[in-house]
């Protein structure tokens, strides 16, 4: 049975809002992927195997059934507890873009997945096509046994349309041209500018920026954001600690960035950004959920603004987050209360390979 049938089976489902039962090896419903071989998509008496390959790709790799039906049965947990149950269960997790674009496209919000490869379900297609063949030959061997309609066909012609021509007659797979494609942007995006025209590209290159909400009701701030990131550990913001300057400086040791993507400059206040470029450095905004905190950023409208920016809503566990995060596709982060701290170093561990990847994108990599 197919997996890419299956992942359709599923999609159904998402939208039309059905359940998703699991089924063990003996046949009996269960609540535990873990334990899981077999699931069932609403109330349709087919079912399909877990280890089934599905048409959903993750870093170039197919993934398994059971991967993304956990993925979708754990849509609404944050992305650190996601990878956490995941990790627990022995069940490969996806990075933020490949789960936020896999739910949103189960849902039947968006039509098209960019890690959905479109795959044929299984040999019908083939099958179908050797059918209509023999068909054809067929009815063509049958035409032929008349004398006469022999003679008329001695005069016919195949009629091709341009596409047809422009196609020609043998099929060229350039699916090699997709590999070529990638290991030149990925040479692009290392390459060094070397116009001299534009001193940006050829100077040094400029400390990143992260920023974080003024509001005194964040739970992120000035005062406390070097000892949540540098030493992964979650204080209680104190306002009067925050420095006078409106800058702190968080140190990131890494042996695949440059010097000057180590240390990251976090503020609170945009009045500090007296040239365009510093809108360039921006690796992170952290929010509230407060849509006055964007009146003087370069995009006002939060929809578009965490289009162009990765935002972060830091909230404690077990608290309501405001719905409007979830429209500006920022991403969440819970932290414990009081004590509860050891789960600190796991949610600072996955921010930071998130901020790496983006540092990398914008240059800051050791070449």
């Amino acid at each position: 049975m197919s997996g890419v049938a299956a992942l359709k089976a599923l999609r159904r489902a998402a939208i039309s809002k059905d359940p998703v039962k699991l089924f063990n090896e003996a046949g009996q419903e269960t609540e535990l992927i873990q334990e899981a071989t077999e699931v069932q998509f609403g109330d349709n008496e087919k079912k399909y195997e877990l280890d089934l390959k599905t048409n959903f790709y993750n870093d170039d790799e197919p993934q398994d059934l059971k991967s993304v039906v956990f993925c979708w049965i754990e849509e609404q947990i944050p992305d650190v507890d996601y990878k956490s149950k995941a990790s627990e269960h022995r069940i490969p997790a996806f990075a933020y873009l490949q789960r936020y674009d896999l739910i949103t496209w189960l849902k039947g919000t968006i039509d098209t997945c960019q890690f959905v490869k479109e795959e044929k379900d299984d040999g019908k297609d083939e099958t179908s096509k050797a059918d209509a063949k023999t068909d054809a030959n067929k009815s063509k061997k049958h035409k032929l046994d008349d004398p006469q309609l022999d003679r008329i066909s001695q005069f016919e012609r195949e009629s091709v349309d341009h596409n047809a021509v422009l196609r020609g007659s043998k099929n060229i797979d350039f699916s090699y041209l997709i590999s070529d494609a990638k290991k030149f942007m990925h040479e692009l995006k290392r390459a060094k500018p070397t116009s001299k025209g534009n001193k940006s590209a050829s100077g040094p290159k400029k400390q990143p920026i992260i920023i974080v909400s003024p509001a005194t009701t964040a739970l992120l701030s000035l005062s406390n954001i070097k000892e949540f990131l540098e030493n992964s550990r979650y204080t209680e913001p104190v306002p009067s600690n925050r420095p006078h300057s409106g800058v702190v400086i968080v140190n990131h040791p890494s042996d695949r960035l440059i010097s000057s993507g180590q240390k990251i400059m976090v503020v609170d206040n945009v009045d500090l950004f007296t040239n365009p470029d510093y809108w360039n450095r921006v690796i992170a905004i952290f929010t509230t959920g407060q849509s006055w905190q964007f009146s003087k950023y370069k995009f006002s409208k939060p929809e578009i603004l965490f289009q162009k920016y990765q935002g972060y809503y830091l909230g404690y566990q077990g608290e309501a987050t405001p719905p409007q995060i979830k429209d500006w596709n920022v991403h969440e982060i819970k932290v414990d209360r009081g004590e509860k701290r050891f789960k600190d170093k796991v949610i600072v561990r996955d921010f930071w390979a998130e901020i790496d990847k983006i540092l990398v994108n914008k240059g800051y990599n050791r070449s």
